[in-house]
């Protein structure tokens, strides 16, 4: 229903005679499922209205039933109408502009539907540990059926950020935005020689306490104990050039994993990806503070806009990842649905 609010939206308008606005947010709610029932779902129709009416009544009585029973009916009696090609893919037209003026629209709209479809159960495997089907050109990933002993959830895009760290044991590393720990744990299990014992040191650091207390109980469950540090990221208590390796997994809008997370497009509003690169940048400036001047800084972000990708490593000494499918983006790298199969992640190397 939230992949495809914008259309269901529309026909609700359309056979309603109050405003959306107007309507009880509850039985707006199951209007909106009841919809989707109807014109995506595969059930009987007579039973999708029927049900939204009883749950109706429920939540608001029978004035309530009614009302649905009257605008789903509605509904079924009008068809489909003519919508712009944003609202088919379920975004807003601002979100489309953004991407089809980055990309053109036929990447745009490849990339949106791509992001309309289930995500895959994608798991990291630790070392050691055997199982699923392999994904292609991102070596520890995989698919399963089920996730077992020695299995971390991981989005395969989240698995290439921890290989694009090029992390070896000895090295000094800080993961700046660590919660909830899986990306963290990767790094633990590279800096680990044969008998699992951990070679160099990983600070795992993240502003809220609460996330932080959640991701060590989380590693502490898998043997994993780095230090945490509770840590505004726009201001790292360390002293400069502490770090052979910084991994920056920025906050941002979150556009590449639509798949798992469809109300994200939704919550979105047209300022966000330039308030979010902005902050963007000040966290990278903080991340090459505090490496050395051989290291290495690994930017990486959940989304594809160019304000929080492109734009925030453009001004620095930055490169793509080496062996990584997806294709190159500016100074970084791309991987996303509609061209790996996995959540949208763009990565970066920035030297200091």
């Amino acid at each position: 229903t939230l992949r495809k609010l914008v259309a269901i939206d529309d026909a609700i308008a359309r056979a309603s005679t109050r405003r959306l606005d107007d309507i009880q947010p509850a039985v707006l709610d199951l209007l909106r499922v009841g919809v989707w029932e109807l014109r995506f779902g595969d059930g009987a129709a007579h039973a999708a209205v029927n049900e939204a009416v009883e749950a109706a009544k429920t939540t608001g009585g029978s004035g309530a039933g009614g009302f649905v029973n009257a605008v789903l009916r509605s509904v079924q009696a009008q068809g489909s109408a003519e919508l712009s090609r944003a609202a088919r893919l379920g975004v807003d037209d601002w979100i489309w502009d953004r991407l089809a003026g980055a990309w053109g629209p036929a990447e745009a709209e490849a990339f949106l539907e791509a992001s309309l479809q289930p995500a895959l159960r994608t798991v990291r495997l630790r070392p050691g540990t055997e199982g699923g089907e392999p994904i292609e050109g991102i070596p520890g990933a995989a698919e399963v059926d089920r996730v077992g002993d020695g299995m971390v959830v991981m989005d395969p895009s989240s698995v290439a950020v921890g290989l694009a760290c090029d992390i070896r044991p000895g090295m000094a590393m800080l993961d700046m935005a660590a919660a909830p720990g899986s990306k963290a744990l990767h790094a633990l299990d590279q800096m680990s020689d044969d008998a699992g014992r951990v070679q160099g040191l990983l600070v795992a650091s993240d502003r809220h306490e609460r996330r932080v207390a959640s991701a060590r109980s989380r590693l502490g469950t898998m043997g994993a104990e780095p230090p945490w540090l509770v840590a505004d990221g726009r201001r790292l208590p360390m002293p400069d050039q502490t770090f052979d390796r910084v991994l920056l997994d920025a906050p941002c809008s979150g556009l590449g994993t639509l798949r798992r997370r469809p109300e994200i497009r939704h919550r979105l509003r047209p300022g966000d990806p330039v308030r979010l690169g902005d902050l963007q940048r000040r966290l990278l400036r903080e991340a090459l503070r505090v490496t050395q001047p051989d290291g290495l800084v690994i930017y990486a972000v959940c989304t594809v806009f160019p304000e929080e990708t492109v734009d925030v490593v453009a001004e620095h000494q930055a490169s793509p990842p080496p062996e990584l499918p997806g294709r190159v983006a500016g100074k970084g790298w791309l991987l996303a649905p509609h061209l790996t199969g996995s959540d949208g992640m763009f990565i970066s190397v920035v030297r200091p």
